[in-house]
């Protein structure tokens, strides 16, 4: 089936092989980072086939950076412009890691040089496994953009390091409008806060994502008649998702304004510190039960099988079970406060947000939650050298 798919791509394609330079700046580029070198290659096609259903027009380029490996063939990296109907294909074949910062900052110089515009929206196309990076047997489900013929992927890090250099050396500082992820698990507090130096607004899921992925021709379809602003598009994005998977259980879809996400992180600092004070005082063993009763899968959405838990729910049952926390009547009323605060902050940080019945009080953000102990690449993200508080609480927690 996967080679059948193929032949048909390949069937589609009219090779150029020069370098597209376009004359004139157009509203959009959109750039999808396809790391097709695994066992979701067969679902690269459909997605082409989506977008060729709309095209590139005076509105928008849509380009695609393929790095595709079918069962028992070489692997091949192919730089694809997308017209209604058809593909081209730009420059010859070549054989990238799609797992390597280098090969992701080779995309977004393709798209920011050769194809010039106002606004610039990246998607990241594969697996994802949220901002850990775990160490499991077989096929292991670390970062996201895995590339099973090396073995390699992108971490929190070297995403962060491939957009910061794009922004600073290709775009005169200025951020990317969109940075959208159709790959699991990716709409994470820890996410967002290392995207928010390089990106205005990130879409997202808290759960995982079907094969069929975004709705790409509905989406690139609204193009075709008008532009959009960069928060208008990014909100499509999630509204389109709903559409597509109205009636299936488990879906959620988060557009973050990263721009508007400080507050939010030194919220959950603070509650942090808070909860950190309390499992290390008098109290410890009550303020235990009380965190477990709020993080429990029975009042609290979580995802992963519960390596990664809603925050605004858990921010939620913080507040319903704060009693149990045995905290003094100022820092009662003090930690009271900090939770509406948080709760608010959601309003204005999340500007789209959908989800399946499953998941109908999900907030459209996650954080990680160790109930155990703490998995080791936690220590190394970006998120928890910037922000130690929340790695604070969980060694706490699971002392």
């Amino acid at each position: 089936m996967k080679k059948n798919y193929f032949s048909m791509l390949l069937g589609a394609l009219l090779f150029v092989f020069v370098s597209a330079q376009a004359t004139s700046p157009k509203p959009w580029t959109f750039l999808v980072y396809m790391a097709a070198a695994n066992d979701l290659n067969p679902y690269a096609y459909l997605d082409l086939q989506e977008m060729m259903k709309v095209g590139s027009n005076a509105n928008i380029n849509i380009i695609v950076y393929l790095t595709l490996q079918q069962d028992g063939e070489q692997k091949v990296t192919q730089k694809l412009y997308i017209n209604k109907g058809s593909m081209t294909q730009i420059g010859n074949d070549m054989v990238r890691d799609s797992g390597d910062i280098a090969t992701l900052e080779e995309a977004l110089q393709w798209a920011c040089i050769d194809y010039p515009s106002d606004h610039i929206a990246v998607v990241l196309w594969n697996h994802g496994s949220g901002p850990l990076n775990r160490s499991m047997m077989l096929l292991p489900p670390k970062g996201v953009c895995y590339d099973y013929d090396t073995g390699h992927y992108l971490t929190d890090r070297d995403c962060l390091e491939a957009f910061s250099w794009a922004s600073r050396t290709l775009k005169g500082g200025k951020k990317f409008d969109i940075i959208a992820f159709d790959a699991c698990l990716l709409a994470s507090l820890e996410m967002a806060y290392t995207l928010g130096s390089c990106a205005d607004y990130m879409v997202a899921s808290e759960e995982t994502i079907p094969g069929d992925g975004y709705q790409y021709a509905y989406v690139l379809g609204q193009f075709a008649t008008k532009n959009l602003d960069p928060l208008a598009f990014a909100q499509l994005m999630v509204s389109a998702y709903a559409k597509e998977y109205v009636g299936t259980w488990d879906y959620t879809l988060s557009a973050t304004n990263l721009n508007a996400l400080q507050p939010l992180v030194d919220n959950c600092n603070a509650v942090a510190q808070i909860l950190t004070t309390q499992l290390m005082g008098k109290n410890k063993f009550s303020a235990k039960s009380t965190i477990k009763k709020c993080v429990s899968p029975t009042s609290c959405i979580s995802f992963d099988q519960g390596i990664y838990i809603d925050l605004l729910q858990f921010y939620k049952n913080l507040l319903k079970n704060m009693s149990g926390l045995k905290l003094s009547t100022s820092l009662a009323n003090q930690f009271k406060i900090v939770l509406n605060n948080g709760i608010k902050l959601f309003t204005t940080i999340i500007k789209g947000n959908v989800t399946s019945i499953n998941y109908k009080q999900a907030g459209g953000l996650s954080i990680y939650f160790s109930r155990y102990s703490i998995d080791p690449s936690y220590y190394g993200l970006y998120w928890t050298e910037k922000n130690p508080n929340w790695l604070n609480f969980l060694e706490a927690y699971v002392a």
